[in-house]
Order: C-alpha cells, then sequence, then structure tokens
C-alpha cells in the first residue's frame, strides 16, 4: 500500500501500515518457543540421570531420575497417587476459592472506596506479612487436623496475592474514563459494575493466579505439619521411612499439580477476557 501524501521509488518497498515492513518472508523459528520450556526440562532430567548414573549424586538422598519417574508411575497405577493428589487438589481448590474471593473483594473495596481502605488499611498491614504456619498451631486447636485447618491456613495465604492486584485493578479506570461514564449519566453504582470493575478485571485475574500456586504451595506445607493425608503427608513420611524415590515422587506430583492447575487457570482467565484486546492482559 502506498503511503498517503508520496510515491513508492522503484526499487522501494511500501511501509505503510506501520509495522508491515520486514514481515513478509518471515519464517517461523526452530524450535518453536512453547517447546523450549520442555526442551530445558528434558536436559536437566538428562543431567541429573547421567550424574546418578556415574556416582556423582549418592542413591540414598538423590536416586536416578528415571527411577523417580518409575515411581511416579507405579504410584498413578496403585491409586495411591490419586488418593493422595485428590485429597491436596480439593483443600486447595477450596482454601483458593475462599481465600481469594475474600481477598479479590477486600481490595477491590479497599480501592474503590477510598475511606473503607483507610479503615481497614492497619488491620491488613498487620495481619498481611504473618506467615500462614503461624496459624496451623491456633487452627489445630479450633478446627482440629485435615481438611478444615488445610482450607484455612491455604484461604489465608492466598487471600493477600489476591488483594493487592485487587487494590491496584481497582484505580484502573482512572479519572478520564469515570468522568466519561458521568457524562454519559451511569449512577455510580453502574460506573462501579459497568466500569470499573471491568477494567480491574485482568488484574484481579493475575492476582487470581499468583493466589492459586500460593494454595498449593500452603496445602502441600499445611499437610506435612497436621493432616493425615495428601501430597505433603506422603512427602513427609516417605521421607522418614528412607524412601527416597516416593519423595521424590510426591515433589514432582506437587509440581505437575500445580502446573495443571496454572495452565486451566490460564485457559479460563483468556476466555473470561475474550472481549479484551491481548495485549492489555496481564
Amino acid at each position: 500500500m502506498i503511503p498517503p501524501g508520496g510515491e513508492v521509488q522503484k526499487g522501494q518497498r511500501p511501509f505503510w501500515p506501520p509495522g508491515g515492513e520486514g514481515q513478509e518472508g518471515r519464517r517461523p523459528s526452530w524450535p518453536p518457543e512453547a517447546l523450549l520450556g520442555y526442551l530445558l526440562l528434558a536436559v536437566l532430567l538428562a543431567a541429573w540421570e547421567a550424574a546418578a548414573r556415574m556416582g556423582a549424586l549418592p542413591a540414598d538422598l538423590l536416586p536416578p531420575a528415571s527411577a523417580v519417574l518409575g515411581e511416579l508411575w507405579r504410584l498413578a497405577v496403585s491409586g495411591e497417587l490419586w488418593r493422595q493428589g485428590g485429597a491436596t487438589l480439593g483443600r486447595s481448590l477450596a482454601g483458593f476459592a475462599a481465600g481469594g474471593l475474600l481477598g479479590s473483594a477486600l481490595g477491590f473495596c479497599c480501592g474503590a472506596f477510598p475511606r473503607f481502605g483507610r479503615a481497614c488499611r492497619v488491620t491488613v498491614e498487620f495481619l498481611r506479612p504473618m506467615p500462614s504456619v503461624a496459624l496451623v498451631p491456633i487452627g489445630i486447636l479450633f478446627l482440629g487436623l485435615g481438611f478444615g485447618l488445610c482450607v484455612a491456613v491455604a484461604g489465608f495465604a492466598c487471600a493477600w496475592p489476591a488483594y493487592v492486584a485487587a487494590l491496584a485493578g481497582a484505580g484502573a479506570a482512572g479519572p478520564q474514563l469515570r468522568d466519561t461514564a458521568r457524562v454519559y449519566g451511569l449512577s455510580p453504582g453502574e460506573t462501579l459494575f459497568f466500569v470499573r470493575l471491568p477494567a480491574a478485571a485482568p488484574q484481579v485475574l493475575s492476582g487470581l493466579r499468583v493466589a492459586l500456586a500460593v494454595a498449593v504451595a500452603v496445602t502441600v506445607t499445611t499437610e506435612m505439619a497436621a493432616s493425615p493425608n495428601g501430597l505433603g503427608s506422603f512427602i513427609l513420611e516417605s521421607s522418614l521411612a528412607r524412601r527416597p524415590e516416593a519423595m521424590y515422587a510426591g515433589i514432582a506430583a506437587v509440581g505437575l499439580l500445580g502446573w495443571g492447575l496454572g495452565a486451566g487457570f490460564t485457559v479460563l482467565r483468556d476466555r473470561a477476557l475474550g472481549w479484551m484486546p491481548r495485549g492489555g492482559r496481564r
């Protein structure tokens, strides 16, 4: 296409629209970027396997990667992995649902209503730095061991990433956008629901994605301290029983669980933000 007000000289490429130059004949890179992460993981596993086979690593502390993968497969076939992983998954999702919802709601309200935010500031800043594992003894007193304790501790931990993201997202709709809504006759309630909430959605969902990973990590940690089952309890028991293959298989299962939940949440987030240009997502 010829640029407005000009002519294309002989042998000169058109440069309009912006960004079009150099796109013709561009070849896709190989390997694709999506495969680079898997290639790095394969290289690390191969290095682990080689180091263990050559005796550079003590087998009773770090067995070969193939032995760990074989144990992971055995646990999956026997059903033990699904029982322990299912318990961790349920607790993680319950804690995430409770903590993520409360944290997002609190953060958005503190950002959207400054007086409410100032009233909550001291309490929030007192609780936010508190490590979640410090609540385990209190939780044992009130909730006992098991499901309720893990959900409460995980919910407390994952509420704060959601709170921080929602607090920042509440200001995404700047004064100009709010003034435009007022000019068009929107009431304060309509501005809140139809302007400020959609503008905050990308940051809120990004905070919830971080909160989901935190929920899995804290659930596993709490299971190690105060739960009769779950992946955390399985990892600790395997370590105490000197079963390193089972211990590392449990750790790998935690990583797979977190990766799967993160990937699934990303798909749901992209669908929820399908109305927004991709560059505006976090």
